[in-house]
């Protein structure tokens, strides 16, 4: 997949069809557009497209309203080329851009710079200064300037519309279960193993520390994860929080990998959370603490153990 990180790309596109938005998360519903793009696109013999935005608008038009990303913006362009999208174009949100008219956008941008062959968005797509446009006005602009255009419908699972919002929230509320069915994957943290106070191995298991840049972390508590190192998945038991039985005052990411032995130290991982098991607790001790820790590994074993791992 080609990057662009301004519009001034230096090279022509065969028909383009490109979709746009923030694709924060990259869930079941923007998964549907991405499908339709890439479709048409082959229809055309073109090129799919994928336009979004950074820093992400809500960030600089509602500041005190700005809520976590569920996917940074280098995990959105890896699961952008993983779906298949040929080109993104990360289009900086500054003064110029935001102050462009709908009319200008379409015009100047879509038509004039990257002569679109065809739009495909989702139905609340608003662009625009002051989100002033819609999809009524892109289509009726997709006739004046002859490009096919296409709006998917909400995507609904169990009655509700699926979108970044709620599985935001989800993700928020520990509830990483629902989030991987609106997601179509299990919701994921990458950062760098550091030295902890290396309480776990002396009871018999050791963690690793992560420190991540990641914005949504799950709610504290204990979850049955996976950690993937080169590719590798291995099952695996997080705990997120303040470790209050010893009267933590940092936050902590802190996971036990199931019956693995070596040195992670300053490595990059990658933990994907399937299940939350309980909320952080305060036991009255070690041998309370290592009890607990004991029964939350077995019934990590169990979960895993007719599981595909990676795949679910």
């Amino acid at each position: 997949m080609k990057i662009f990180e301004s519009l001034e790309a230096s090279e022509e596109f065969e028909s383009p069809v490109l979709t746009i938005g923030n694709y924060d998360g990259i869930h079941v519903g923007h998964q549907k557009i991405i499908q339709r793009v890439i479709k048409k696109a082959r229809e055309l013999s073109g090129t799919s497209m994928l336009m979004t935005f950074y820093p992400h608008p809500a960030s600089v038009l509602k500041p005190d309203a700005y809520t976590r990303l569920i996917t940074p913006l280098h995990l959105k362009r890896k699961i952008a080329e993983a779906y298949g999208i040929e080109a993104m174009f990360v289009v900086p949100f500054d003064g110029e851009f935001k102050s462009m008219t709908p009319e200008q956008f379409v015009k100047e941008v879509l038509v004039d710079r990257l002569g679109v062959k065809g739009i495909i968005v989702g139905y609340d797509f608003k662009f625009g200064k002051g989100g002033a446009g819609n999809v009524e006005l892109l289509e009726k602009l997709s006739k004046e300037y002859d490009f096919y255009f296409e709006v998917i419908e909400a995507i609904t699972m169990d009655g509700e519309k699926i979108g970044s919002n709620m599985i935001r929230k989800l993700i928020m509320n520990g509830d990483v279960e629902r989030a991987a069915k609106l997601l179509g994957r299990v919701h994921m943290i990458e950062g760098i193993v550091v030295r902890g106070e290396n309480r776990g191995k002396p009871m018999g298991f050791p963690t690793i520390n992560l420190e991540t840049i990641f914005e949504l972390v799950p709610k504290n508590g204990v979850y049955m994860t996976e950690v993937e190192v080169d590719d590798i998945r291995m099952p695996s038991v997080t705990n997120i929080g303040f470790n209050p039985t010893f009267g933590g005052k940092k936050f902590l990411v802190e996971t036990h990998i199931l019956d693995f032995k070596g040195d992670l130290y300053d490595r990059e991982v990658i933990i994907h959370f399937h299940k939350r098991v309980r909320d952080e607790m305060k036991f009255s001790g070690i041998d309370e603490l290592k009890a607990r820790i004991a029964a939350d590994v077995a019934a990590a074993r169990l979960y895993f153990q007719d599981r595909e791992i990676g795949n679910k």
